[in-house]
């Protein structure tokens, strides 16, 4: 029994787990829907190969021999988790990566950091398979100024030397306090429950007391299907524990402790909507993730020191209602709203990153650290942002807000709008925006004595009837000002500059020193280079991965440093199935790590399981196609049980291959240890909470980035029957060549391709690597018909609906899609 968001009803289950090992595993039924006319030579990538070569150039001051960090991004936000790839380069050593980009992106921002912190931003659009760039000298970074702390504390809960109940089984369980005239044996004030480590309770726990304040102690695991509804009860989740519930809900609440703790190795899922209320306060100090809304409301608390994730598309974090939300930690959410005069303190070190943020009336917002909107950044009938560090947005759009910037801080975004709003800007600010989109009644103005930056990149409309004005201390910077009354043109904006303090300018004069928060956004004068280098690798301790460690100086990431990329395979090669796309679907991300060389001295690969609808067992591996298996040191992290159908030699790679095979794991069931029957993830509102798992890969000597590269990542998988394991069938993408271990008779027959044995003769695959997450299709219902223009990129020959994948309107059938 594990985590779903619903009850699931074996009957349907059996049912269709019959009829998935009748028709999985041969053709033809259901028909997948395959039209004939894909071209012959398409390779059904997702991707393609692009290889960067970057030059960057001599400058003043700054010695040739001193190493460049090179870093290429797919977005110019930079701070988005959109990082591919890191290394060096050096004036006539340019620096060289083959980066595998989804053939949907359209561009690459290359930013060049010098010794002393100077850096640029290149974009460069992605037109041919080879793309060269020359850099330019820009601005520089020090760390004369840094972010101002607002330290909190949190409250804590007391830890018994001993418990009062030991909960070691299944047998039905309420947690109560002590009723009167009782009192603990062990001089606990509340009744305290322990599951203990090594202990895993699949059976729900009633919280509901209505005695006395007692707390729940998990050091195993407790998977409840069910809500946890605590009522004058805490539950908390020591460092080792891990607990799994079907929603959380408070009650009637007491004690002078927090409703909710997590210790900084424990763990809290929840498949449904977490709503703390009622002046409850809860504190998070290890990982807490929810497949659903965090809902804090009522003049709630919550305070995280360590990961909160909310990943589904559409749902976050709420604080609302005189609610406080204390942040030093990583909030990671689709959403974040901050409504009806609630509050956040995200302190030094804390990163809230979001897609949308939302701030309305009565709420107070002081960042000391990071904010991300990936999307959009919102206010809308007042509050107030008080930034003393770093927010980072696609969009700004302010109403009715006051924002207040303070000295070293930066707010940088992509496009503004501003509408009824104040932004306050102390001595040594920065407000960094590409186009202006929208203005009326914005008030700029700044009380300090020394100067603060608000910079325009791109188009700024006509301010004389935009009911606004600029006061203080503050150059504003419009890179695309003209002279005249034309587009940008001076006369637009120059009789908001009447104070005899406010400056519009069109290149930058005023310097702006740079923070630990300000990414020296402003700064136009270089101090000399400071360069500490602990592993005396060449690469400075500020631009070094790890500055302890010759071996690792920068890393490089497939899809990106934020996000996923997916497997998806059908299981019927070398006969065609239903085409649902689900008999393995795999999430994954790998990390290279590189030297000041250049060359990869480690890999890791990050994965999780997302769905096995098969009627059969699955294995899976990859195997590096230009790298021996004596090139490997090393491989951690593998969930192998047995010797079936893989087996690994001392260093983790396959026994009896010349290559690097890298076998994962040798049954789903290895690693998603919960009793799913046969179908995992595939019918809707049935869902298991799979575990994340992760593989690296030490290497004898450094290699070339091309050795490891996507081109050469050759991912597969084993099907194979319970009752006979066998080794001898692989399932690859198209383009990929077997290992040589496959029975080489299987690659024989005239449904398949002549000339790439993982295609049928028509033309479609069984397996296919998409660049993000993936939204598969349901049991039975074909790819094809789930994604209305999946056939139309295919028929184009990859040409047409690079992006048909995405989320986007007329691009998929959603009754078709699997929904948890």
């Amino acid at each position: 029994m594990t985590i779903r968001s619903k009850k699931p009803n074996y009957l349907i289950v059996a049912i269709l787990s019959l009829l998935v090992v009748t028709s999985c595993i041969k053709f033809p039924q259901p028909d997948p829907g395959v039209v004939s006319d894909i071209p012959e030579s398409f390779d059904w990538k997702t991707v393609q190969s692009v290889n960067v070569n970057v030059q960057v150039n001599s400058i003043n001051g700054i010695s040739d021999n001193y190493i460049r960090v090179i870093k290429v991004y797919s977005s110019p936000m930079l701070k988005d988790g959109s990082l591919l790839s890191s290394g060096a380069a050096k004036p006539g050593t340019p620096f060289n990566v083959n980066l595998t980009l989804p053939t949907s992106l359209q561009s690459l921002y290359i930013q060049e950091i010098l010794p002393d912190g100077s850096r640029t931003l290149t974009k460069t659009d992605i037109t041919s398979k080879s793309i060269s760039i020359n850099t330019a000298s820009g601005i520089t970074k020090s760390s004369s100024n840094a972010a101002q702390n607002a330290a909190f504390t949190s409250p804590s809960v007391p830890v018994p030397a001993n418990f009062d109940v030991i909960i070691s089984n299944n047998n039905s369980v309420s947690v109560v306090g002590f009723t009167a005239g009782q009192s603990s044996a062990y001089g606990n004030q509340y009744k305290s429950y322990l599951i203990p480590a090594g202990v895993t309770r699949t059976a729900n726990i009633d919280m509901g007391n209505y005695i006395s304040h007692a707390i729940l102690y998990v050091k195993g695991t407790l998977k409840m299907t069910g809500n946890m509804g605590l009522n004058k009860s805490t539950i908390v989740v020591l460092d080792g524990g891990n607990v799994e519930v079907g929603g959380l809900s408070c009650g009637v609440f007491e004690a002078d402790l927090p409703v909710f703790y997590v210790e900084p190795s424990g763990s809290f899922y929840s498949s449904k909507l977490v709503n703390f209320s009622d002046g409850s306060d809860m504190v998070n100090k290890g990982t807490f993730t929810v497949n659903h809304n965090i809902d804090v409301n009522s003049s709630s608390t919550l305070y995280n020191e360590g990961d909160i994730i909310v990943s589904k598309r559409g749902y976050g974090l709420l604080v609302s209602n005189n609610s406080k939300l204390y942040n030093s930690g990583s909030i990671d959410v689709k959403k974040f709203e901050i409504t009806v005069s609630a509050s956040t303190v995200n302190d030094l070190g804390g990163i809230i990153k979001t897609e949308t943020y939302y701030q309305s009336n009565g709420t107070v917002v002081n960042n000391h650290g990071e904010i991300i909107a990936t999307t959009s950044f919102k206010t809308s009938g007042g509050g107030i942002i008080n930034n003393f560090c770093n927010i980072t947005a696609s969009l700004t759009d302010l109403q009715g807000s006051v924002s207040n910037l303070y000295d070293g801080s930066l707010w940088e975004t992509l496009t503004s709008k501003f509408n009824t709003c104040d932004i306050n800007m102390y001595g040594g600010s920065i407000f960094l925006t590409g186009n202006i989109s929208a203005v009326w009644d914005l008030s700029l103005a700044s009380p300090s004595e020394t100067y603060s930056l608000f910079k325009a990149t791109d188009n700024v409309p006509d301010l004389r009837y935009a009911g606004s004005h600029i006061s203080g201390r503050i150059e504003f910077v419009h890179t695309n000002l003209t002279e005249g009354s034309g587009t940008n043109g001076r006369q637009l904006y120059e009789g908001l500059f009447t104070d005899g303090l406010a400056l519009l300018s069109k290149n930058q004069t005023k310097n702006i020193l740079a923070s630990t928060c300000n990414n020296a956004a402003g700064q136009i004068v270089a101090p000399p280079p400071a360069i500490v280098d602990n592993d005396a690798d060449g690469v400075a301790e500020a631009l070094d991965y790890d500055d302890n460690d010759a071996s690792v100086a920068f890393v490089s990431y497939f899809p990106s440093e934020s996000t996923w990329g997916t497997y998806a395979f059908e299981d019927t090669w070398s006969w065609k199935g239903d085409y649902d796309m689900n008999d393995l679907v795999l999430s994954f991300r790998i990390t290279y790590f590189t030297n000041s060389l250049n060359k990869v001295t480690k890999m890791k690969f990050d994965h999780k399981i997302l769905a096995s609808g098969s009627g059969i067992q699955i294995a899976s591996a990859f195997q590096l196609d230009n790298i021996a298996s004596s090139s490997i040191a090393s491989v951690s992290g593998q969930e192998l049980a047995g010797t079936s159908p893989f087996s690994v030699t001392a260093n983790g790679t396959e026994l009896g291959v010349s290559k690097a095979v890298i076998p994962i794991f040798n049954n789903v069931r290895d690693v998603v240890t919960d009793d799913f029957g046969i179908l995992l993830n595939t019918v809707d509102g049935i869902y298991f909470n799979t575990p994340s798992g992760s593989l690296t890969i030490q290497f004898t000597s450094p290699q070339e980035t091309s050795n490891v590269s996507m081109d050469a990542f050759n991912f597969f998988i084993v099907p194979y029957k319970s009752d006979n394991v066998s080794r001898s069938k692989e399932i690859h993408l198209p383009t990929f060549l077997p290992t040589t271990k496959i029975d080489a008779t299987l690659l024989t027959g005239d449904q398949l391709n002549y000339s790439d044995k993982y295609k049928y003769s028509d033309g479609m695959m069984w397996g296919i690597m998409i660049p993000e997450k993936f939204d598969y299709p349901k049991e039975y219902e074909s790819i094809g018909n789930a994604y209305i223009n999946f056939f139309r990129w295919a028929t184009s020959g990859g040409v047409e609906f690079t992006d048909w994948y995405k989320d986007l309107d007329g691009y998929r059938d959603n009754s078709k899609i699997y929904n948890n």
